[in-house]
C-alpha cells in the first residue's frame, strides 16, 4: 500500500498525548501532515487529498490564526478533512476510493475494495481507521469528532452493507 514513498501499514498513528502547544506551525504540520494525507486519500482519493489538506490548512490559519491557536491539532484537523472531504465528495458525486490504497496488502480482494468504495464517506473512514489502522473505537471517535457509539454504528451499517455486497 503506497502513497508516494510512505506505506499505509507501516505506519500507525499516535493518540492522545500532549496538546500541541510551545512548537511552531511547521512542526505541528509536520507532525500531521503525512497521516493526514493518508487519511484524506482514503476519503477523497489520491488527485484531491493535497487539495483538501491545503484548504483545511488555509481555513484554519484564517479563522484562528495559527495552528497552536488549537487545544489538540490531531483530532481538529482529522475532523476538518474529513468535512472537507465529504464537501467536495458531495459536489462531485464520485466514488473516491482508492484501490492503489490497499492492492498491495496480504490477502486483497478488489471485490472487497469495490464494496469498501461504495460506502458513505463516513462509514468509509470508520472502516479505514477501524480495520486498516487498527485503532479502537475510542480513538477513531476523537479522530472523527464523534461519540464512540456514532462510530459504532458507523462499523455496524458497514459490515452490513458489505454483508449484503459480498456474500452470494
Amino acid at each position: 500500500m503506497k502513497i508516494g514513498s510512505a506505506r499505509l501499514v507501516d505506519v500507525q498513528p499516535k493518540i492522545g498525548g500532549a496538546r500541541d502547544r510551545g512548537v511552531d506551525d511547521a512542526a505541528i504540520w509536520r507532525k500531521h501532515k503525512e497521516e493526514l494525507i493518508r487519511f484524506a486519500t482514503v476519503v477523497v482519493g489520491v488527485d484531491q487529498a493535497e487539495d483538501v489538506l491545503s484548504t483545511v490548512v488555509e481555513r484554519v490559519l484564517r479563522r484562528k490564526g495559527s495552528l497552536t491557536a488549537l487545544d489538540d491539532a490531531r483530532p481538529y484537523l482529522f475532523q476538518a478533512v474529513l468535512n472537507e472531504s465529504r464537501g467536495r465528495i458531495r459536489r462531485r458525486r464520485v466514488i473516491p476510493w482508492e484501490r492503489d490504497l490497499v492492492e498491495d496488502h496480504v490477502g486483497f480482494r478488489p471485490d472487497v475494495a469495490l464494496a469498501v468504495g461504495s460506502l458513505p464517506e463516513r462509514q468509509r473512514a470508520a472502516v479505514y481507521l477501524t480495520y486498516w489502522w487498527d485503532l479502537s473505537v475510542g480513538e477513531v471517535a476523537e479522530l472523527m469528532g464523534c461519540r464512540p457509539g456514532t462510530v459504532k454504528r458507523y462499523l455496524h451499517l458497514s459490515r452490513n452493507r458489505l454483508r449484503k455486497v459480498l456474500e452470494p
